[in-house]
């Protein structure tokens, strides 16, 4: 080989190994590329989650960015959230990028990778998917082939999935700590939310009970408190509807507070009065919470479009449940427990008030009443005679006055005894009340001695009725079989007549009809 064949061929030696050093440091150069290709693509990723879990208020809209994000960053067919709804032990879709959420069947939490996964509380990864045994499709074109789900543990408790399919199996070892990262600050937002919102909701329950509080504390009317009440709710709650039912006589739950006026449960009254029987019959401790009326047991059916929750609370006095406070949800908004927490909390209110109002007004009621007949007494009787007067001299109406005295009463309790003498003070004061009109008030004046005031009324008009008031107890055998009889003076109103001149004047006629042998009226 010649020297210039000899020169040329080291030549081409060193071209080649110059070249081969060269597509090394390319094939490097490549690596590092994809690398920090790689590299830049999940910073971009967990920069973009960042901003979504430091600025997002929503829960629903947190999951919705996340799935969004995984989606795009992995190319994944599908990709979605899955939560466990622990009262049917089954999954219920949230939110996904690629499902077909109409087509999705119910994922039973037992026997299921999803339900596997959140028991194990690791992520786990099937790469035959479709070959699994005894696998729940989710019934969506194309079919899953792999699958990969991570668990969701809030607060301590399994809340659900986050689950991606038909993903590149090469990247499977790339997805996987990426998904792990992804969940773990996916939770730990989730959980400051729930704990942002349990605050939130307790600082509510606070102000609600206050602002409750300082709203009924100056009524004791029953009526007024039922209604301030009711039109309290949809401020706190956002409710598209509330209804107060209380019970009537027979024990019958009957509405009696309506926001907004005419407002139905079930959309009109015939129906609403089934609802509410079964709402009764159902919740009897008057506790209910139904997320939603369209999806429930079929009697919680609801035929508005517009409503979709419904929680129940019970209005209590002495621990009986005396009504139920009921509000229903918009359509946009579902109830859950702490809805259902501070509709108890306006209930509870509601019931202190009503305790209280019944309290006062009982107290007033024995201020006002004879605690032995149900008549007004004799404070009574001299405030409603000085109204009265005035109400005569102000307008010229006329206005009688009877008085009326039981017949040998000394005699009777000296024979009988006391017990008997109270029970024909009560037969008489029975009687008295079943004779007189609404408009006419009948007092226990003191012991066996009553009176009667008749507005409107002549002093002739008034014998008439003293006559048959009279003849009506003579003729009650109602207590031991025994005759009473009452003697009766009855007086009409005079234009110079004050107060103490027309008793003066009634009681002389009482006076003259005993002293004329007794069972009889005598009018002055």
């Amino acid at each position: 080989m010649s020297a210039e064949s000899e020169k040329l061929k080291n030549h081409v030696t060193e071209l080649e190994e110059k070249v081969a050093r060269q597509n090394q440091a390319i094939g490097s150069y490549r690596d590092q590329l994809i690398k920090v290709t790689e590299h830049k693509s999940e910073r971009d990723l967990y920069s973009e989650l960042a901003s979504v879990f430091a600025r997002e208020t929503s829960v629903d809209s947190v999951y919705a960015k996340t799935i969004d994000a995984l989606s795009q960053h992995f190319k994944i067919r599908y990709a979605g959230v899955f939560l466990l709804d622990a009262k049917n032990d089954e999954f219920a879709f949230c939110y996904g990028k690629g499902y077909n959420a109409g087509a999705l069947p119910p994922v039973p939490y037992i026997g299921s990778f999803m339900g596997q996964c959140l028991f194990k509380r690791e992520i786990l990864w099937e790469p035959a998917f479709a070959k699994r045994p005894r696998c729940v499709q989710l019934n969506q074109d194309p079919q899953e082939q792999n699958v990969v789900c991570a668990p969701l543990i809030l607060l301590g408790n399994e809340a659900g999935v986050v689950r991606c399919a038909n993903l590149d199996t090469a990247g499977i070892d790339k997805v996987k700590p990426v998904l792990r990262t992804v969940t773990q600050l996916l939770v730990s937002t989730l959980e400051r939310l729930m704990l942002q919102s349990r605050n939130e909701w307790t600082l509510r329950s606070l102000d609600t009970s206050f602002s409750i509080a300082r709203l009924l504390e100056n009524t004791i009317d029953k009526k007024e408190i039922l209604s301030r009440v009711c039109a309290e709710v949809p401020r706190l709650l956002g409710c598209a509807g509330c209804m107060l039912a209380m019970k009537d006589p027979a024990g019958a739950l009957v509405p009696v507070a309506r926001w907004p006026d005419g407002f139905e449960l079930a959309g009109n009254q015939s129906s609403g009065a089934i609802y509410l029987r079964n709402l009764v019959e159902a919740f009897p401790a008057g506790n209910a919470l139904i997320p939603d009326v369209h999806r429930d047991d079929r009697r919680w059916s609801w035929p508005d479009p517009k409503v979709r929750s419904l929680c129940m609370a019970p209005i209590r006095q002495r621990d009986a449940l005396h009504g139920v406070l009921i509000a229903v949800g918009t359509a946009n908004e579902t109830f859950d427990h702490a809805h259902e927490d501070l509709l108890g909390i306006v209930a509870s209110q509601a019931s202190v008030t009503l305790e209280r109002a019944s309290y006062f007004l009982k107290q007033e009621d024995q201020a006002r009443l004879d605690g032995l007949t149900g008549l007004y007494n004799r404070r009574m009787f001299q405030e409603m005679l000085a109204e009265e007067m005035a109400r005569v001299k102000r307008y010229s109406h006329s206005l009688s006055l009877m008085m009326m005295d039981i017949d040998h009463f000394k005699k009777c309790n000296d024979t009988f005894g006391h017990p008997v003498g109270d029970e024909v003070i009560r037969m008489v004061a029975r009687s008295t009340k079943s004779l007189i009109r609404a408009t006419d008030h009948a007092f226990r004046y003191g012991g066996e001695e009553f009176a009667v005031l008749l507005p409107e009324t002549a002093s002739g008009n008034g014998h008439v009725l003293a006559e048959r008031l009279r003849a009506q107890i003579e003729s009650d055998r109602s207590v031991r079989g025994v005759t009473t009889t009452v003697s009766c003076g009855i007086t009409g109103v005079l234009p110079n007549d004050s107060p103490d001149s027309f008793v003066k004047r009634s009681d002389a006629a009482l006076y003259t009809a005993k002293e004329s042998g007794r069972n009889r009226v005598v009018i002055m």
